[in-house]
């Protein structure tokens, strides 16, 4: 069995390197979806915090989007709604839906951390095939003008 040769090495590390940049893509979006989660979950972590030493029927300001607020009063602060995923919402208690979103804001920052390294390792594979279709094009460059 012979050896392949230089054009078909430069032809599979190109391929690969496509095939790595593909994931590293999928990779970033995967990253931007997490960061927007860890923002959404610091944000109702530190609102709930912020909210539990109100009193009720403070009047406060209630965020509907484009820049718009509507006036109103701060009910009983003892049991929120807290979204579970799917499209379904469920009433906790206060602390209980502080602590929930606490738990899952640890998971979102695993998940974030382990993706960021996937990343670095991908990157660094890409930087090494780069490398080598560097040579490997310099050498049949240098081939091609022997001929």
């Amino acid at each position: 069995m012979t050896a392949p040769s230089k054009e078909d090495q430069f032809r599979r590390v190109v391929y690969e390197l496509q095939l790595m940049d593909g994931s590293v893509q999928v990779l970033q979006q995967r990253m931007q979806i997490l960061s927007a989660a860890i923002a959404d979950l610091r944000l109702a972590q530190q609102s709930l915090n912020d909210l539990k030493n109100v009193d009720a029927k403070t009047p406060i300001l209630i965020p509907v989007g484009g820049g718009t607020f509507v006036n109103a009063e701060l009910g009983e602060m003892k049991k929120v709604i807290v979204g579970v995923g799917a499209d379904v919402s469920v009433e906790m208690e206060l602390d209980k839906a502080i602590a929930d979103i606490s738990s899952r804001l640890e998971e979102v920052e695993k998940a974030q951390a382990a993706v960021d390294q996937q990343l670095t390792q991908i990157v660094a594979q890409m930087q090494s095939h780069q490398e080598v279709a560097n040579r490997l094009s310099a050498e049949l460059q240098g081939e091609a003008k022997r001929v």
